[in-house]
């Protein structure tokens, strides 16, 4: 703060200058009105504000006389020899003591002459003893001289075409004149300042404005007592505003009758007559300045508001809170610019949200609320309409304010900023989005006010793509609470917003989350919630399996196909059609990969059974029958031998036209224990056989190996229910029919059949034979069978 001081008001060091000042200028000093002094940008060192510097080198100012840079009519005698510095110097020492709303404020200067108090600077009173070797620099608030500004203007924005003044200030011209990025008039110039009406030897103007005025100030802004030298006139009855009150008159045409002006070059007709008056030749009838605000011209809405934002602080808080709410509206209908918006309503509203909204204590208090409340809509309007295109000036202004006004506890305010999100999202990072702004708002989802926890579950789905995997697991958890929600309405939105952030969340987080919610919701009492869910259900279809929406969704869904109100009826109904069409394609898939499956295996078996060998069947049936030929072979008693003769077995072999072939009859064995486990090698699959003939067609299937069973007056012929599991029953038999199962009756020796002869199937036929008994295998091949497993 020192040294701060320092630099404004007595200079300090190089070093200690708190800007940075760019090299190139913005406008040299060798330009028409500059007097000397180049233009420069420069920015804090600390915060980084624009600013506006003024250099000028002392060397140059000496060397450069007054009357190379303009002509004068009336110029005194002396004026060849009168050089650019005193005036220089005369404007560097005044402007950094003249603080007024009107005049370009000074932020620092410098002398590098007399860097530090250790060598004064001579006063106003000895400008010619100031040594002449080094710089001067002045950093004032960011503004541009008039005619750039009018250069630059649009015809069609609405401005506010005056400047005024109230000082003897001896120089109101153009080159005097600055205009800031907020649109605001700022003087400058202050090269001919002077007090009048002061005992300084003349009693008017003092000698240093009597000896360069008339080489500084441009011929059309001096008024005619000073044209003709009668400075007498000024000290004995003119007022302190006649000086400048006829340069004003000429300027106001200047800026009027400018081609940017869009005005055509004309000044309006309530105007013109006060500028009449304004130039009378006479001093005493020059009208004072502040009525001239008065004039119908000035009465328009652009002025007022500019005049208001210069008083707002000393305004009460009333009218300060009504001007803000009026403010969305005067921005909208564009009286106010964009400039005007971010460089001079923008920091005003930043300022007033951390006087009160970082004060706990300030926010207590029901009219700071208000301003607050007033604040943070137009906050969000100017940034959304104005910074979104300019990411610094958002960062800059917006992006601190972020954590400060999520941390305010008030509804309102929170409202206001949820219904803004929109803007954070797309101007904020993924990290500052995460901490300061989801993580404070999630409070929002366990307040007692239901309206505040719909609107934050609203506005929270524009930040899930940018949410982490944390912030995505805790939403989660705040969603499934919010589905018991006693506000209707919030259960609604809370199954519409998770049916849109499905895709976002991991894939054990979705199987865990959208199946239960979605269940949970179509039990809902109210129907518009029932609807949403059935909705989201195909919104979500692609994240269940077909194997989910057979065994879970659908017999979840097709209740409401009688639901009692007809849009949920209609909308099962479309869920239960859309899923149908999926599962009928899975099905024929599965179908299609069964048959191929089957095609592969019987072309295998094939192969082999043309060879003329016998073969193993499938290893599904193999096993079967072993399994049961083995069990049933451990688990009853031997008995009696059996004739020597065993049944053939009847198998087919498939060949290339599809025909049967006879296959030969099996050799009888060696002696063999009681009971044997036989295989389908065993039965002679796929070999041929002697009972069956050429001219048999259609062949055997595979379901001709298993026929229906018939009423057996024997008893089964010795099956058990544990055979049907398999889906294999016996065959009754006539007393002579054969079967390669016969042996197996049990705990005593019978025959094989004893009921009437089973049916055969279509296609079937058998030649009369002999029915062979079964052959008994020898006591060492009696755990063959399980050979296959």
């Amino acid at each position: 703060m020192a040294s701060w001081l320092g630099s404004l008001w007595g200079g300090s060091g190089a070093s200690s200058l708190p800007y940075n000042i760019s090299t190139d200028p913005l406008s040299p000093s060798t330009n028409k009105g500059s007097h000397g002094w180049a233009i420069h940008t420069a920015t804090h060192k600390t915060n980084g504000e624009e600013a506006t510097a003024f250099q000028a080198s002392k060397a140059e100012l000496a060397k450069t006389p007054l009357q190379q840079q303009r002509s004068q009519s009336f110029a005194s005698a002396s004026s060849g020899n009168l050089t650019q510095l005193v005036p220089a110097l005369h404007h560097f020492h005044r402007i950094k003591r003249l603080i007024h709303p009107r005049i370009l404020r000074a932020h620092a200067t410098l002398d590098t002459d007399y860097p530090d108090d250790s060598k004064p600077s001579p006063g106003l009173d000895a400008l010619d003893k100031v040594a002449s070797t080094g710089n001067l620099i002045i950093v004032t608030e960011k503004a541009i001289p008039l005619d750039d500004w009018l250069d630059n203007l649009n015809p069609h924005t609405p401005q506010a075409n005056a400047a005024a003044a109230k000082l003897a200030h001896g120089m109101i011209c153009p080159d005097a004149v600055f205009v800031t990025p907020g649109g605001d008039f700022k003087l400058g110039g202050f090269d001919l300042v002077t007090p009048l009406g002061i005992a300084d030897g003349g009693g008017g103007p003092t000698p240093h404005f009597r000896k360069y005025e008339a080489s500084v100030c441009p011929a059309d802004y001096r008024s005619p007592e000073r044209t003709s030298g009668r400075y007498d006139t000024l000290h004995q009855s003119a007022p302190l505003h006649s000086i400048d009150c006829y340069s004003l008159a000429v300027l106001i045409e200047y800026i009027y009758t400018h081609p940017s002006a869009g005005t055509n070059g004309q000044v309006p007709v309530p105007l013109k007559k006060a500028l009449l008056r304004m130039k009378n030749d006479s001093p005493k009838l020059r009208p004072r300045l502040p009525p001239l605000l008065k004039c119908p011209v000035f009465d328009n809405p652009y002025v007022k508001a500019q005049k208001f934002l210069d008083e707002v602080v000393s305004k009460p808080v009333e009218e300060k809170i009504i001007f803000l709410q009026s403010l969305p509206d005067i921005l909208n209908r564009g009286v106010l610019t964009e400039n005007v918006a971010i460089y001079k309503i923008l920091p005003m509203l930043v300022m007033g949200l951390r006087a009160s909204a970082g004060n706990e204590a300030a926010m207590s208090q029901d009219i700071n609320r208000r301003e607050v409340l007033a604040i943070v809509p137009l906050l969000f309007q100017i940034a959304e309409s104005y910074l979104a295109k300019t990411p610094e000036l958002f960062q800059k202004h917006v992006t601190p304010l972020v954590p400060l006004l999520f941390a305010v506890n008030d509804r309102g305010v929170r409202g206001s900023i949820l219904q803004k999100i929109s803007i954070l999202e797309s101007q904020l990072d993924k990290s500052a989005l995460n901490s300061s702004v989801f993580e404070p708002m999630c409070s929002g989802f366990t307040d007692s006010s239901g309206p505040l926890r719909e609107l934050t579950l609203k506005s929270t789905i524009v930040l899930v793509p940018k949410l982490n995997h944390a912030n995505l697991e805790k939403l989660v958890r705040y969603l499934v609470r919010l589905q018991a929600d006693p506000e209707a309405s919030i259960r609604t939105n809370t199954v519409i917003f998770i049916g849109k952030v499905a895709p976002h969340l991991t894939e054990t987080s979705r199987q865990k989350l959208i199946l239960p919610a979605f269940t949970r919701s179509m039990k809902d009492p109210f129907t518009p919630c029932r609807l949403a869910a059935l909705r989201a259900v195909i919104a979500c279809k692609e994240y269940f399996s077909q194997k989910e929406v057979a065994e879970k969704v659908l017999p979840c869904v097709v209740p409401h196909t009688l639901d009692g109100a007809n849009e949920v009826r209609a909308e099962a109904f479309n869920v239960v059609d859309t899923f149908l069409v999926n599962l009928r394609e899975e099905s024929k898939r599965m179908a299609k990969d069964e048959a191929e499956r089957m095609s592969a295996a019987t072309c295998g078996i094939g192969a082999e059974g043309g060879t003329g060998g016998a073969t193993s069947a499938a290893p599904s049936s193999g096993s079967y029958l072993t399994g049961i030929s083995s069990w049933m072979g451990s688990s009853t008693e031997p008995t009696a031998s059996t004739s020597s003769a065993s049944g053939a077995q009847r198998t087919t072999s498939s060949t290339s036209n599809g025909s049967l072939t006879k296959l030969p009859a099996p050799q009888p064995g060696p002696a063999a224990p009681k009971f044997s486990s036989l295989t389908l090698s065993d039965a002679q699959v796929g070999g041929s056989s002697k009972y069956n003939t050429a001219d048999d067609s259609g062949g055997w299937s595979d379901d001709d190996d298993i026929v229906s069973p018939q009423n057996n007056s024997t008893g089964g012929g010795g099956w058990d229910d544990d055979d049907d599991a398999f889906g294999m029953s016996p065959v009754n038999k006539t007393k002579g029919d054969g079967d390669f199962f016969a042996s197996f009756d049990s705990n005593k020796a019978s025959k094989v059949g004893g009921g009437k002869a089973g049916s055969l199937k279509p296609g079937m036929k058998l030649k009369g034979k002999a029915k062979p008994t079964v052959t008994k295998l020898p006591a060492s091949d009696l755990l063959d069978g399980w050979d296959d497993f």
